[in-house]
């Protein structure tokens, strides 16, 4: 790898991996109120890490764009409010989509990928 591949390397990681760090901080901070469990209440490792990955994704993908939607509704809010806190608010409805979506799946463990289809189509 050539200096300038990796230091193009590096400048992604920085930005991208200072935002998706500050969505799962975000996200890490709402375990306290509802931590990945499963069904017989033991913690669920797998959904824990996909719902920190959920978040930074939010934050990396949403954590811009929140920011400039809220300083064109409020211009004045740029100059009070640092982009770092709205990456880190944006990666909470990741953290509720992951888990609405980890309720899901747990619900419907027993069928199989037709019947659960069916009860989106049903639902839809």
């Amino acid at each position: 790898m050539s200096a300038e591949s990796f230091g193009g390397f590096a400048t992604l990681v920085k930005l991208y991996g200072f935002k998706a760090a500050l969505g799962m901080i975000g996200a890490a901070m709402l375990y306290i109120v509802l931590p990945p469990l499963n069904t017989d209440g033991t913690f669920n490792k797998g959904e824990f890490v996909a719902r920190l990955a959920c978040a930074g994704v939010f934050s990396c993908l949403l954590g811009g764009t929140a920011y400039q939607l809220l300083c064109a509704q409020l211009p004045t809010i740029g100059a009070m409010v640092n982009a770092s806190a709205i990456d880190l608010i944006v990666g909470a409805p990741g953290w509720w989509i992951s888990r609405a979506v980890a309720l899901w799946f747990q619900r419907r463990n027993d069928k199989d990928i037709a019947e659960m289809a069916r009860d989106v189509k049903e639902s839809l």
